[in-house]
């Protein structure tokens, strides 16, 4: 069997841990160059306690050449490319944010606003007949602390009909400081606002999801993705939350030139 996951679903599977998903291209990276365009929509729930989540409606724009790409979910580098495995240097969005204008309690609303991150490192790749792994190490590059987190995940793109369907496992290991930009309060806050300074640890956090993806005529292409995320105790533990998991549903349309 040959195993050819859209590229459209990878980058969102890979930020897909405490991030939100974003979508990448309807074509598979390895297809020939080309442009994507179109749109992207979506909404996480269950990041942070009486939260407003709102859809994230974004532009999506794609590109693919020899050496470099870029996706809605990622700009980068191909470093290497063989043997169906591949590594590339990447720069993706880490798209969590908390917004003290979109929180329902009055304790959270004194809070500082976290903003949304660039993250910068490398993805490895490895498609077989039994399926894909990947492997990526990112370091948080928007001065919001300097953070690392690291994924491993497994998918497996199962071909019916005019749909792909891919279902996937993972896990993904974010470091003290990451965590602590997003969940962390510190003792200024705790003053003001009246919660508990919370100083996260590290925390590794497993993720399920399913994407499905279909041609529409000659150009256009429609994925869907649905994931959701059990959070690590160090996330749990932090009084900005209130349910153990994150769910996240993404729709994107996308038309090739």
């Amino acid at each position: 069997m040959s195993l050819r996951s859209p590229a459209l679903l990878r980058p969102l599977l890979c930020t897909v841990a405490l991030s939100t998903p974003l979508l990448a291209t309807a074509q598979d990276q390895e297809a020939a160059p080309g442009v994507q365009a179109g749109i992207t929509i979506g909404a996480t729930t269950g990041a942070y306690a009486h939260y407003d989540d709102k859809p994230l409606v974004v532009p999506a724009l794609a590109w693919q050449g020899k050496r470099f790409f870029a996706s809605p979910g990622s700009l980068g580098m191909h470093l290497y490319k063989a043997d169906g495995l591949r590594v590339s240097a990447v720069v993706t969005p880490y798209t969590l944010r908390f917004k003290t204008d979109d929180v329902n309690d009055a304790q959270l609303r004194r809070l500082h606003s976290r903003q949304m991150s660039a993250m910068a490192g490398v993805n490895a790749e490895y498609k077989a007949d039994w399926g894909i792994v990947g492997a990526s190490v990112q370091r948080e590059v928007s001065g919001h602390g300097g953070g690392m987190e690291s994924s491993l995940h497994y998918s497996y793109p199962i071909q019916a009909g005019r749909f792909t369907w891919v279902p996937r496992v993972g896990v993904v290991h974010s470091s003290a400081r990451l965590l602590d930009y997003y969940y962390g309060i510190s003792n200024e806050e705790a003053l003001r606002s009246g919660l508990a300074a919370y100083r996260p640890g590290s925390a590794t956090s497993p993720s399920l999801q399913i994407a499905v993806s279909t041609p529409l005529g000659s150009k256009w292409r429609a994925t869907g993705v649905v994931a959701n995320q059990w959070f690590g105790d160090a996330v749990k533990d932090s009084p900005m939350t209130r349910d153990g998991s994150q769910t996240s549903a993404f729709i994107s349309l996308m038309r090739a030139f």
